[in-house]
């Protein structure tokens, strides 16, 4: 797998004002029924029985032993409440979630994603350029949400994880994709592609589907502690991730890292001539060659040097 990269322009937009890519590969699914937010609850790690309209939370689906399913970002409206899935990952966990719909539960799902487009917006001055769009003045909690009409459009401003200082999902229909997209390239911003985005994301340390949210890893160990709750009732994967908690000790951890040479995901760091982790993600930039992997916390607490290859490689 080849090492993303970005381009120089691209780069120092994110850092000063803001970038806009294409993030429609992101599933979105419908939720409805009485019952939706406590299936939901008994299926994943964060606390979701009450959310009001314009709230907002992310939640980590998990197997029997707390392994990464995919993580979810829920958006409730009066009577519904809309899902963001991982990329392309819709119909998967739409299969999943069915299997575990009992005879007395009112839950009911609708994957809305090929009708529908997500932008992400990304930068120090993301909510400033979103305003000049046309949507919110208001300053969002992260993943609350507010509806907007832009032009004839109806589109929706979501408060996300940020890269370089903030971070905002823009929801719309597929049809009003031309009017919206230009709407936001009419405030300056800057278009990134697939390859700069993950450069980006890399950079911020934000795990990915497939790549550092996979069934080989548990919530805790991709450092996403505030998807958890500690103090909710009990979930698929409850057990592992509580033990883990209590004990305060992970067996591994994601960590951002860096190397004078290319680097290929997927493959095995060492620390004196024994396996210490493996590399999830790569990009190349302005900063040479970064990556994300997970590494034994035993090995980072010994400050042990880590190579792949003949690559050393350091943790930022």
């Amino acid at each position: 797998m080849t090492a993303s990269q970005i381009d120089l322009n691209v780069y120092q937009a994110a850092r000063e004002t803001a970038v806009l890519t294409d993030r429609s590969d992101l599933g979105v699914l419908i939720f409805s029924g009485e019952t939706r937010f406590d299936l939901l609850n008994r299926m994943s790690t964060q606390k979701v029985l009450t959310m009001a309209k314009g709230e907002g939370t992310a939640t980590i689906l998990t197997t029997d032993i707390g392994r990464i399913i995919d993580r979810l970002l829920l958006y409730p409206t009066n009577s519904t409440i809309y899902a963001l899935t991982s990329e392309n990952n819709s119909d998967n966990i739409a299969r999943y979630l069915m299997r575990f719909v009992f005879f007395q539960d009112d839950f009911h799902i609708q994957d809305i994603s090929s009708g529908t487009l997500v932008f992400g917006l990304y930068g120090p001055q993301a909510r400033q350029k979103a305003i000049e769009a046309g949507f919110t003045d208001e300053e969002l909690p992260l993943h609350y949400w507010r509806q907007a009409t832009i032009g004839e459009a109806t589109a929706y401003l979501h408060r996300t994880d940020p890269i370089h200082g903030d971070g905002y999902l823009i929801i719309g229909e597929e049809k009003d994709r031309d009017v919206l997209w230009q709407r936001l390239l009419d405030t300056g911003l800057t278009v990134t592609d697939a390859d700069a985005f993950e450069y980006l994301r890399i950079e911020a340390g934000l795990p990915r589907f497939g790549r550092e949210l996979s069934g080989d890893y548990i919530p805790l160990e991709a450092n996403l502690w505030a998807d958890v709750s500690f103090n909710k009732g009990c979930y698929i994967g409850q057990e592992i991730i509580a033990r883990m908690e209590s004990r305060g000790k992970l067996a591994k951890k994601l960590v951002q890292l860096t190397a004078n040479r290319s680097l290929q995901a997927g493959s095995e760091i060492q620390a004196n001539g024994k396996n210490a982790g493996t590399i999830t993600s790569t990009a190349v930039g302005p900063h040479g060659t970064i990556g994300l992997g997970y590494v034994k916390t035993a090995v980072l607490e010994s400050g042990s040097e880590l190579f792949v290859g003949e690559t050393a490689v350091q943790v930022r």
